[in-house]
């Protein structure tokens, strides 16, 4: 009887000590419970205030997004208004430059008959550069005999003027000799009248009056 009381009284404590363990590791626990709930309330409320931020500036961002977004329309609709305007410019340009292919097609035709032409002139150019050596040549040689023929121009010319010396004082000799020859023929005629006169006196003039 003892021994089954014992043993009971043994159980009886084991379950006491069991129990006040369970009641001591239940209350360490619901301790250790309330604090991680206190602090996942914590990060929670940390978490939506985070949220909240991050939702105030997602709005804010969809709100310049929208914002974008009109004036991208915009600018989309200002685009595709210049992509037609760039288009009709595009057509015009091509035109303009199938147009100045043309020209440019003509302008190397119009360059290679020049060229052409160019090697032409070239030639006659050495050709007339040729004859103007040969024709300087022949100016210097006639420049030279122009000088000679100066020269003798210029002593025929002092001859010339030494026979007009001459000639104006033959000139001057003759003029004399005329005078003297005048004066000798009055001198005559009158030497004649007076021999006419003497001969008048006689009745039978002498041969001399013949």
């Amino acid at each position: 009887m003892s021994l089954i009381g014992r043993s009971i009284n043994l159980a009886l404590a084991l379950l006491v000590c069991v129990s006040v363990a369970g009641t001591a590791g239940a209350t360490l626990f619901y301790q250790e419970s309330v604090d991680e709930l206190d602090t996942e309330n914590s990060q929670l409320r940390e978490r939506n205030e985070r949220l909240r931020q991050d939702l105030q500036s997602t709005r804010t961002d969809l709100q310049e997004t929208r914002q974008r977004l009109r004036e991208l329309n915009e600018s989309l609709s200002t685009t595709r208004s210049d992509v037609n305007q760039v288009s009709e410019n595009l057509e015009e340009t091509e035109g303009q430059l199938e147009s100045t292919e043309e020209e440019l097609a003509s302008t190397r035709q119009n360059l290679r008959a020049a060229q052409q032409r160019a090697e032409e002139l070239q030639g006659e150019v050495r050709t007339l550069e040729s004859r103007t050596d040969r024709l300087r040549s022949e100016v210097n040689s006639l420049e030279s005999t122009n000088r000679d023929l100066r020269e003798e121009r210029d002593q025929l010319q002092a001859d010339v003027d030494d026979l007009n010396d001459e000639v104006s004082e033959l000139e001057t000799q003759l003029e004399s000799r005329n005078d003297r020859i005048q004066q000798l023929q009055r001198e005559n005629d009158r030497l004649r009248s007076d021999l006419d006169a003497v001969c008048a006196e006689f009745d039978d003039p002498p041969p001399e009056c013949s």
